[in-house]
């Protein structure tokens, strides 16, 4: 029962003498000689042997024909740049430049927009607050909704927008 599944080699297998099944191959081909003249004539293999055709003539040229330089321009690429961003601190050492921290003034901001931003910052709390107490979460929900509401209608309202011309100096326009 198990003989077709048996993978052993007893010596009762009819084997080839070549290791690589050249006289296996040679068998086959001799007994079905008229099968495979009938598919060679039919007219999908002669289908496919058109397209085979046609895509043999398509890869005239390959990507390994071609040099780098087909691709990168020769040295123009941002790969290209021999030093790193993250030599800034080499770059600036080597220019006598130091770095210096950025140090906002904040004397411009108005008194008015930071109580919004309070207004609203408590608001949000009162929410918070609200949510993890449920037994006070009815009065407490209200007032900091409200708070919220107050807070960023404030904001809103005070808000200058892109138009705003600063006349300070060291502005030059650049936005971040």
């Amino acid at each position: 029962m198990t003989d077709l599944n048996n993978s052993s080699n007893d010596g009762d297998a009819r084997r080839g003498n070549d290791a690589s099944g050249h006289d296996d191959w040679e068998a086959f081909l001799n007994d079905h000689a008229g099968e495979l003249e009938d598919v060679e004539r039919s007219r999908t293999a002669k289908k496919f042997d058109r397209h085979a055709r046609r895509e043999e003539k398509k890869t005239m040229l390959t990507v390994d024909d071609l040099s780098d330089e087909a691709f990168t321009g020769a040295g123009r690429g941002p790969r290209d740049y021999t030093s790193s961003w993250l030599d800034t601190d080499d770059v600036l050492d080597r220019h006598g430049m130091g770095f210096s921290a950025p140090n906002p003034s904040l004397k411009g901001i108005r008194v008015s927009k930071l109580i919004c931003a309070a207004i609203g910052a408590i608001g949000v709390v009162g929410v918070i607050l609200a949510a993890c107490l449920p037994h006070v979460a009815g009065i407490v929900g209200l007032i900091a909704a409200l708070c919220v509401l107050v807070g960023a209608g404030g904001l809103i309202a005070q808000h200058e927008g892109r138009d705003v011309i600063h006349d300070d100096d060291s502005d030059n326009g650049a936005r971040v």
